[in-house]
């Protein structure tokens, strides 16, 4: 058969347009076991397209990992640790995905929980000085300071 793939570069006919039994299993697994787990799933699972199948452009497994992905990007209820932990997982899987997007918004977060934000507030440390010299006149000469190096310090 095949395949058949729509504008947004989804098959949506041949194969990969559906999902597996094996990986619909290997999905629920995951929802429960969370997604750091997938490689010990997958082993368990005799699941030996997993790599391959989670890295397919448009195919239905990838569009649920992606679901499943952003989902866990988006639930940050649990604790701190725990929270860090998943988006470690979720960074690590969306750069491996090639999913950018995904993989920078879990690097803010993790960023953000550690403390490293960018600066708030930028103050202006430029100084602007107007001054007008006359030229015209003759420069008094008792007023004028001689500094040397030796003096500064």
């Amino acid at each position: 058969m095949a395949l058949k793939k729509d504008k947004k570069g989804n098959i949506v006919k041949g194969r990969g347009s559906g999902l597996t039994d094996l990986q619909e299993a290997f999905l629920e697994r995951i929802k429960d076991e969370g997604i750091e787990s997938g490689s010990k799933i997958a082993k368990e699972l005799g699941y030996t397209n997993y790599y391959r199948d989670r890295r397919t452009d448009g195919t239905a497994f990838h569009r649920e990992m992606i679901k499943f992905v952003n989902q866990e990007t988006k639930s940050v209820e649990a604790a701190k640790g725990t929270n860090l932990g998943k988006l470690i997982s979720i960074r690590d899987m969306a750069l491996a995905n090639g999913d950018m997007k995904v993989a920078m918004e879990a690097i803010k977060i993790i960023n953000d929980m550690q403390g490293y934000k960018a600066p708030m507030k930028v103050e202006q440390t430029k100084i602007d000085i107007t001054a007008t010299i006359d030229l015209t006149k003759q420069p008094e000469e008792d007023n004028l300071l001689d500094i040397d190096y030796s003096d500064a310090d």
